[in-house]
Parts: structure tokens; sequence; C-alpha cells
């Protein structure tokens, strides 16, 4: 079922960020929120994350799905984890993420396709719904009872628009 539930909820929040509604760290921590019952309305989690996205504010430095994943983990965790855990938690995150992206920083991530809008579009998609796939597998590690509660009912099916735009954003990218 995690694995399932990895994927419903990393889809959804890429769907979120193809559809322009959200940007990276709002829709991980917005779909994280729901998907896994993080226990704040849907506006708070996204005004919580809102401040991230673009490097921390078009600013470049961290990646925005790093600094959501890092965010959501942290949510979850600091609820009934000691705070060594969930730092830890977070240097976990980092790490996998800049070794399989080759850096955490916005601005080197997005320097290869910044000239090609779509292109850029399309690697921060696919950063959105790494980083959620990162963040929610490292909370179910550690908190498996959160599976069990997964209610969000846009979570038990599968998104044709999130696939019709991930195929868009394949074929423009």
């Amino acid at each position: 079922m995690s694995d399932v539930l990895i994927h419903a909820l990393a889809e959804r929040a890429e769907a979120l960020f193809l559809s322009r509604e959200m940007y990276c760290a709002e829709s991980i921590m917005t779909v994280l929120n729901d998907g896994l019952g993080g226990g704040l309305d849907r506006e708070q989690a996204r005004g919580l994350a809102m401040g991230f996205g673009e490097g921390l504010g078009k600013a470049g430095c961290i990646c925005g799905a790093l600094a959501g994943a890092v965010m959501a983990t942290s949510w979850f965790l600091s609820r009934s984890l000691p705070p060594t855990t969930v730092r830890e938690a977070s240097k976990i995150l980092h790490d996998k993420f800049k070794a399989d992206h080759g850096s955490s920083c916005c601005r080197v991530l997005t320097k290869p396709v910044k000239a090609v809008p779509a292109k850029h579009f399309a690697k921060c998609s696919g950063l959105t719904r790494y980083g959620t796939e990162l963040a929610a597998r490292l909370i179910l590690e550690r908190l498996p009872e959160l599976a069990g509660g997964a209610h969000h009912p846009r979570l038990r099916r599968r998104s044709r628009l999130a696939s019709l735009l991930r195929r868009l954003a394949d074929k423009l990218g």
C-alpha cells in the first residue's frame, strides 16, 4: 500500500505544479498534509511553503522541491519524534536529493534549462514529484501508521489531468 500511496501523493503534487495552481514547495507541503493527515487546513499548509518556491522567492538558493520535502517531513516527524531524529531526516533528504540530482541549489539545477521555459517547467515538475516521493517515503518509514490514515479522496483515483499534463511536459521538454 505505501508504494501506491507514495506514487499517488507524488502524482497529485506534480499535477498541482503542472496546472500552475501551486509552486513546488507549496504542492509538496499541501499534498502531504492533505494525504497523510497533517492537521493543517489547505491554506495554512500552502502558506507555510509559499516563500520557498523558486529557490527562496526567486533567490535561486535551495530548490523549492527540497525545501518543501524537508518542511513536510519536519512537520510530521516533529509531532512524535525527538528533534535529533527530525534533523537527521532533513540531512538524509538533502543528501539523497543532492546525490540524485547533483545539487540542492535551484540556480544550479535549472541553469541548463533556464533559457527554454518548457524545459525549465518540466525539470521543476519532475523535481516536485521526486521531492514528494522522497519525503513521503521517509515519513512513512518512520511513521508507518500514517499510511493507514491516508484518506484524501483525490489520492484514491488516478488523475487524468496529471497524466495529460505529464505527457505534455515530456513532449515539450
